[in-house]
């Protein structure tokens, strides 16, 4: 699907969003929820660049109780 802005975002094979680095799950896995980036503070950038862990977005998926 050349062009197809989805696409190039990229899923994973269940068809799910891509992690995004600093993601410990991929996002919708059971016992999983967002939470605010840990390494830029939630504003997504780091010396005005997008940050790295999160790639901008300022949240990071997490294993949440005992999973």
């Amino acid at each position: 699907m050349a062009g197809d802005p989805e696409a190039v975002k990229g899923s994973t094979p269940s068809g799910g969003p891509m992690p995004n680095p600093g993601d410990e799950v991929s996002p919708g896995a059971p016992q999983t929820a967002e939470t605010t980036c840990p390494h830029c503070g939630g504003s997504g950038t780091l010396q005005g660049k997008p940050c790295p862990d999160c790639a901008g977005s300022g949240l990071v998926t997490v294993t949440v109780g005992d999973a």
